[in-house]
């Protein structure tokens, strides 16, 4: 099979990976090998939620790495702003509808998570402050801090957008708010207030990656408080890191 392109985010603390094709799977580590050590295995795992079929085969040696990006950022706590160079080319309709359906989806399955844990304001871990202050504690807060986030991602396409009600409802009205942009599919390169360059693209990947990474931790620390079949796992993970 041909390799698998691989775009790195590192700096001396830590390494995210994501797949270029595959938008939504990452790993991470404590460098870029290790991060690599868990390729074959998360993006299994993203192509049995995406497509509903896993890639049970892979190892490591069907990923290359085409692209690293050293960065001053901090990466060991899931912060990055890579802007990958097939970012930048134009997407069609199709493409477009098909991956919004996945963040649509992404949103209910997270949704379907947080719905399964019997207290939702129950503290999973200890509290520490990370780049973007303290980080979420209990499953309603991750929950939040993933909500949240849509504003920011908004901003960096220049759209103007406020946070109301749950992840799902909150998320289509995202997709209202970019459908009414004119010429939205054009493979504009915004910058947003801070300087993170952003498309369409780099978006939609985001929204995907960001909610694997927390719904991931919640479902990790979950089934260590309750029985793991009483948490709902529609992500088809497993409590590897």
């Amino acid at each position: 099979m041909a390799h698998i392109e691989v775009i790195a985010e590192y700096s001396d603390k830590g390494a995210m990976l994501w797949a270029d094709a595959y938008p939504g799977a990452y790993a991470r580590g404590e460098t870029v090998s290790k991060a690599l050590e868990k390729f074959p295995k998360n993006l299994s795992v993203f192509a049995q939620w995406a497509y509903g079929v896993p890639m049970p085969d892979l190892a490591e040696s069907d990923f290359v790495v085409t692209h690293a990006y050293k960065t001053d950022l901090a990466v060991e706590d899931a912060d990055g702003n890579v802007l990958f160079p097939s970012e930048r080319l134009p997407m069609d309709m199709t493409e477009y509808t098909q991956k919004k359906q996945l963040c649509l989806r992404s949103a209910q399955d997270f949704e379907k998570l947080l719905n399964s844990i019997p207290q939702k304001d129950r503290a999973l871990r200890k509290s520490r402050r990370t780049f973007y202050g303290k980080i979420p504690c209990s499953a309603r807060e991750m929950a939040d801090h993933t909500n949240r986030t849509l504003e920011y991602y908004a901003s960096g396409l220049g759209i103007a957008f406020e946070n109301e009600g749950g992840l799902f409802e909150n998320r289509k009205r995202l997709f209202r708010a970019i459908e009414s942009t004119p010429n939205f599919l054009l493979p504009r390169v915004h910058e947003a207030p801070d300087g993170e360059l952003w498309t369409l693209r780099k978006l939609l990947r985001r929204l995907l990656w960001h909610d694997r990474i927390h719904a991931h931790a919640l479902w990790r620390r979950a089934i260590t408080f309750w029985q793991k079949d009483r948490i709902a796992n529609p992500f088809f993970f497993t409590a590897e890191k």
